[in-house]
């Protein structure tokens, strides 16, 4: 039997480490700073982090060395896991002018079944379906942003035929037939009627938790065998219903999928790991399955190359694990999914979540892709589109930069996140080989085609335990070998993300900001170097700092 065996117990957990916020010290998140006091009220001053500069960073690129670890296109499959995030609100024109050039194809969709969608005639007992004005709002927006819908189901009972009423509410689920019908009801809705020939549908959210409490009248512990009994259930039911619908409208592209659990319940929390009870049963009752889904958060889940803390797995560990338990079920070709995935699952102005609003967000992002990529995680989705909204102490709405969001709260102002996804677009489309791919707090992302070489280097520790910067200022010479086009000069165009570049946090926290810096925080923004001499189809990109929590982007073309 395939397990996870690696969880350490060095760290309690990560979510339970609140231990204050306040207690934190640091320079970033803005010393006398009287916007971040008055919203958060938190006394924030001093940032321990190194201000020293170590040694000088060689990294050698080879742009003719064809380098991929994936079993997709390595780039192709980075610029993946920013096509999708969940629509909490609809998207304007103007809004979806912006995310298109960074391939937004997807919404995720949550919370838009009504508990009275069926209704059961009395005497006759048939069965009629009324579903929720949301539903129709958010299917018309992706209809008009040309939007596949990612729809979450299975989240609320449906009252009609609940088991039961505890406490004022109805819960559970006593007729099974007519819970299928709704199921098959609710997908046909979705796609014949609504004409979408392209759907996913993931069956709950974090059911492993919370998301499965409509079904009992009482509150069960994370990751239960009760709840796990219950939740094949349900997904038998909408699995069947696909079946159907797929078996008499063949044209359909539809997509089920689940189980959409939390990280916890891999092994770290209650009594069973979800994944591999969920992937067993599914396997048992010969339910379709058409993705893997799970979330993804950087201040419990460690990446590659940087120093383990917490007790959940790697995602490396999680990867080896998830793609052991499909061959070994006969399920290799199943897709894996991060239907949610960001910095932090925090959410609020308080230190442990900023990060999701600024260039450490954005530089974890960096090193998450890269190792995202290299361990064939398939797809993925941002937890949101854009910022919430929250009134202050002062009961003024503002921007809430915690959200691991591609847009401020206005819809328009891409944040450092968002950046990271401009650059990666950026890059050509074939990834090379690269000396160093990680060394330290550095990685490197490397790509090339016959007019262009990309290289892509973050600079990236943060210590999501104690809310403090690890990384080194350091300086990087960028060495190209065998260039994949001809030219006795090449020109060199660098962007870079920073604390004080394309990163409109910054203009947030500070008021005294020229125009120039605001221009430099606002939005990515590439400088054009002198064309630098070719000498036997090498290159030396001058020396580089790579400032703590940064991302640097160099495009290099023939001059003439």
């Amino acid at each position: 039997m395939t397990t996870i065996t690696s969880l350490r117990n060095t760290q309690s957990n990560a979510a339970n480490q609140e231990s204050s916020d306040n207690q934190y010290l640091f320079r970033y998140f803005s010393p006398n700073n009287h916007k971040l006091s008055k919203s958060a009220k938190i006394i924030i001053i001093g940032l321990f982090a190194y201000s020293e500069c170590h040694a000088l960073q060689t990294i050698t690129v080879d742009s003719r060395s064809a380098y991929n670890v994936s079993n997709s296109e390595d780039i192709k499959l980075m610029r993946q896991y920013f096509h999708e995030a969940s629509m909490e609100n609809p998207l304007s024109k103007g809004t979806m002018k912006i995310l298109e050039p960074i391939g937004i194809s997807k919404a995720r969709i949550l919370n838009v079944e009504s508990p009275n969608s069926l209704d059961i005639e009395p005497i006759t007992k048939k069965l009629s379906f009324r579903f929720s004005d949301r539903l129709s709002l958010v299917l018309a927006n992706c209809k008009t942003n040309n939007l596949i819908p990612h729809i979450a189901v299975a989240q609320v009972p449906q009252n009609a035929i609940a088991a039961g009423i505890a406490s004022g509410r109805k819960y559970g689920i006593a007729d099974w037939n007519a819970y299928e019908a709704y199921a098959y009801a609710f997908l046909k809705h979705v796609t014949v009627d609504n004409g979408f020939n392209e759907a996913d549908f993931e069956v709950a959210n974090e059911p492993d938790t919370t998301g499965m409490a409509w079904m009992f009248a009482e509150k069960l512990g994370n990751s239960s065998r009760r709840a796990m009994a219950e939740y094949l259930k349900i997904y038998a039911a909408w699995s069947n219903a696909a079946n159907k619908l797929t078996k008499e409208h063949p044209e359909l592209k539809i997509r089920l999928g689940g189980p959409a659990m939390t990280t916890f319940s891999f092994g770290g929390f209650g009594t069973i790991n979800w994944a591999e009870e969920f992937l067993k049963g599914v396997a048992a009752q010969n339910s379709r399955i058409d993705f893997f889904s799970f979330h993804y958060y950087g201040n419990v889940q460690p990446l590659v190359g940087i120093p383990y803390f917490g007790r959940y797995p790697t995602i490396t560990e999680l990867s080896e694990f998830l793609h052991s338990k499909l061959n070994e079920l006969g399920l290799a070709d199943v897709p894996i999914m991060f239907s949610e995935w960001g910095p932090s699952f925090e959410t609020r102005n308080i230190p442990k979540a900023l990060i999701n609003g600024n260039n450490i967000g954005a530089s974890w992002v960096a090193r998450f892709v890269l190792d995202a990529a290299e361990n064939n995680i398939d797809e993925g989705a941002l937890l949101t589109f854009f910022d919430h909204k929250a009134a202050n102490a002062e009961g003024v709405l503002e921007n809430l930069w915690g959200w691991p969001s591609l847009l401020h709260s206005d819809t328009q102002t891409p944040k450092a996140i968002y950046n990271v996804a401009t650059m990666l677009n950026r890059l050509p489309d074939h990834r090379v080989s690269t000396v160093p791919v990680r060394q330290d707090s550095i990685g490197v992302i490397a790509s090339s085609d016959s007019s262009k070489v990309g290289v892509l280097v973050f600079n990236q520790n943060w210590d999501f335990i104690n809310v403090q910067e690890l990384a080194p200022t350091e300086q990087a010479r960028i060495i190209l070998k065998n260039l994949p086009f001809s030219a006795s000069k090449v020109n060199v165009t660098k962007s870079v993300i920073s604390e004080t570049q394309a990163n409109p946090y910054f203009i947030y926290l500070n008021n005294n900001l020229n125009k120039w810096q605001t221009l430099e925080a606002k939005s990515l923004r590439s400088t054009r170097m002198r064309p630098i001499s070719v000498a036997n189809g090498t290159v030396t990109i001058p020396d580089a700092d790579l400032p703590p929590s940064s991302v640097t982007l160099w495009e290099i073309t023939p001059a003439e």
